[in-house]
C-alpha cells in the first residue's frame, strides 16, 4: 500500500541536500505521536516490517541555496509505502495530530493531505524508475574496505572483480529476507533486475557519526531505470518496500515509468 503526501510547512521551507535524517525523524515522530508501539518496531527492531519512504520532492518553484532546494510555496510531495497497514494508518493519525508540533530543519507542519495510490496490477517486465536513491553495501569487503557502498554498474576502484552482479546478488538476498518478513516462508522462486541507465547518478549522503570515533559516516547510492522479473508476491514486496538498504531513510522507492504504463 502507497501513499502520496502533500506538505505543507512554514515558508521559507528548505529541502535540506542531505535529507535522509531529517526523513526519517519526521515520519518516525508522526507515527510516535499515534503509536508508541509501532514507532519503536520501526527504530529498535531490524528485523520487523518497515516501510519505504522517497525523498522530498518540491511543488512549484525551487532554487538550489547553500544547504538545499528553496522552495518558495513551502509544499512538498512524499511518498510512502509498507505492506502492513497499521504502519500507514499511524502515520496518517499521526500527521494529523502533528501540526504545529512536527518539523523539518525548524520549519513546522502547517497542514497536510493524502492520497492512497492506486496499486499496479502486473510488475514482472515493466520499466520502473527509482524516487528515491538506492543504496546497496557491504561489509567487510575485500581488500581491507570496512564498508563498501556497491554501484549496479560498477566503479572503477572496485575491489570486487564484477561489482554488478555483487549488487544484483544482495539486492535479492535484501529482497528475500523482507518476503520471509512478510510472508512468514522462504522466497524459493527466480529473479532478475536490468539496470538501463548506462550512467546513473550518485549521491554522497552523511548518515551518522561513528560512536567511537565521532567521524561522519557516509553513504553512496544510486539513481537509474530498470526492469525486473520475478513471482508478483516478490516484485510486490520491493514495490511495497523498497529495493536495498536504509529504506525508512528515504532510499530505494521505486515506481512504473508513468509514460509507459
Amino acid at each position: 500500500m502507497r501513499l502520496s503526501i502533500t506538505l505543507h510547512f512554514e515558508r521559507p521551507f528548505i529541502i535540506p541536500y542531505n535529507y535522509p535524517h531529517y526523513l526519517y525523524s519526521f515520519l518516525l515522530n508522526a507515527i510516535r505521536l499515534s503509536d508508541e508501539d509501532v514507532a519503536r518496531r520501526v527504530h529498535n527492531n531490524k528485523r520487523d516490517v518497515k516501510f519505504v519512504a522517497s525523498r522530498f520532492q518540491p511543488e512549484g518553484r525551487a532554487e538550489k541555496v547553500e544547504n538545499g532546494l528553496l522552495v518558495e510555496s513551502g509544499a512538498v510531495k512524499l511518498h510512502v509505502a509498507s505492506t502492513e497497514t497499521a504502519l500507514l494508518r499511524a502515520l496518517i493519525d499521526g500527521l494529523g495530530r502533528g501540526r504545529e508540533r512536527l518539523h523539518v530543519m525548524g520549519k513546522r507542519l502547517l497542514h497536510c493531505e493524502l492520497e492512497l495510490d492506486e496499486t499496479p496490477e502486473h510488475l514482472s517486465g515493466k520499466r520502473f524508475r527509482t524516487l528515491s536513491h538506492v543504496n546497496v553495501y557491504y561489509n567487510n569487503p575485500p581488500n581491507g574496505f570496512k564498508q563498501w557502498d556497491l554501484s549496479p554498474v560498477g566503479q572503477p576502484n572496485s575491489p570486487f572483480k564484477n561489482e554488478p552482479e555483487i549488487w544484483k546478488r544482495l539486492v535479492f538476498e535484501n529482497l528475500k529476507s523482507k518476503y520471509l518478513m512478510v510472508y512468514g516462508e522462504p522466497y524459493n522462486g527466480d529473479f532478475d533486475i536490468k539496470v538501463l541507465t548506462k550512467n546513473p547518478k550518485s549521491k554522497r549522503f552523511f548518515i551518522k557519526r561513528d560512536e567511537k570515533t565521532g567521524k561522519p559516516i557516509y553513504t553512496q547510492a544510486w539513481e537509474f531505470d530498470f526492469k525486473m522479473w520475478g513471482e508478483e508476491k516478490l516484485l510486490r514486496v520491493a514495490y511495497d518496500l523498497g529495493l536495498g538498504m536504509r529504506n525508512p531513510h528515504g532510499f530505494g522507492m521505486i515506481e512504473i515509468e508513468k509514460r509507459l504504463r
